[in-house]
């Protein structure tokens, strides 16, 4: 029951559609390699949204300064490695109407200063999965607007070191197999390759399903019925390997970074041009000779 789509409420068959990972004709051959990196975040960042108003710039500031300490002491306890970032996001005065009236005429509405309000996000970085520590600690001071939570990895060149490696082992599998298949050294052919590098976070890959299923029960005509808000499920649903050649770290069970890499390469066939040969013409040369008048024979020089 867990894998089906309740969403629409109807079963689908599944067909398997098959993508192409090699192709060629008579003068192309071209094939890709493709891998997944799946990697556990380093760290998080979790963005909170503080808001305090105030009849005084000295209250507000007050105000919000003891709420951002209380919570700093909080989760300083949890973990002393946590660090707090706060960012200004607007300070402005708030108004409200002053209603005058004068003889002879009507009530007028006048907007007059009666406070500030200020606006800060706190920024949560930590490296341990404590965020219901931190949740609970904002919580206590009235702050309940999680933002976002952002993953943080920090070798993302280490990453794609591998990645390369493991391709051009993959590479050259692929190359010794399709020798094989078309009986043609595909490694003596001209060639040329392109890459491509992506990543997906897994603020990116999360579905959401509602789970219900709808009474078939018949009711009474021309009357009013009153249906149940569905609640909306969320889950993480990360990139399978289906058309991948390899994967780094395939065992995902917690939200991870997914970094991509395609590799496609394409040969040509086509046999090289011949060189063309000169042929050499040997051109007799022939002697002519001329009677004179004397009757003596000389020859003709040309």
């Amino acid at each position: 029951m867990g894998n089906v789509n309740y969403g629409s409420n109807r079963y689908q068959n599944q067909n398997q559609r098959m993508n192409s990972i090699a192709s060629n004709n008579e003068n192309y051959m071209s094939f890709t390699v493709r891998g997944i990196y799946n990697q556990k975040p380093a760290g998080y960042a979790a963005t909170f949204a503080i808001v305090q108003v105030g009849t005084s710039v000295e209250e507000v500031n007050a105000l919000m300064n003891e709420k951002i300490d209380a919570i700093k002491e909080k989760i300083k306890a949890v973990d002393p490695e946590i660090e707090v970032i706060t960012d200004m996001i607007s300070f402005v005065p708030k108004y409200e109407y002053e209603v005058t009236k004068k003889l002879f005429s009507k009530k007028t509405y006048n907007e007059k200063p009666a406070g500030f309000e200020l606006k800060k996000n706190l920024i949560i970085k930590y490296k341990k999965r404590v965020l219901d520590e931190i949740m609970t600690a904002c919580a206590e001071q009235e702050i309940y607007d999680l933002v976002k939570v952002d993953y943080i990895i920090t070798n993302l060149e280490s990453i794609r070191e591998k990645l390369e490696t493991k391709m051009m082992t993959a590479f050259e599998t692929k190359m010794n197999y399709y020798s094989k298949l078309s009986g043609i050294d595909l490694k003596s052919k001209p060639r040329n390759v392109s890459e491509s590098y992506n990543l997906m976070y897994p603020t990116e890959s999360y579905s959401s399903y509602s789970a219900f299923s709808r009474t078939q029960l018949p009711y009474e005509k021309n009357r009013v019925v009153n249906n149940t808000e569905k609640n909306v499920s969320y889950y993480y649903n990360p990139v399978v390997p289906k058309n991948h050649t390899f994967v780094v770290n395939p065992e995902v069970i917690e939200p991870c970074v997914q970094v991509f890499y395609d590799f496609t390469i394409t040969i040509d066939l086509r046999k090289p041009e011949k060189e063309v040969k000169t042929e050499t013409k040997t051109i007799e040369k022939k002697s002519v000779f001329i009677i004179t008048h004397d009757g003596d024979v000389k020859p003709l020089q040309f």
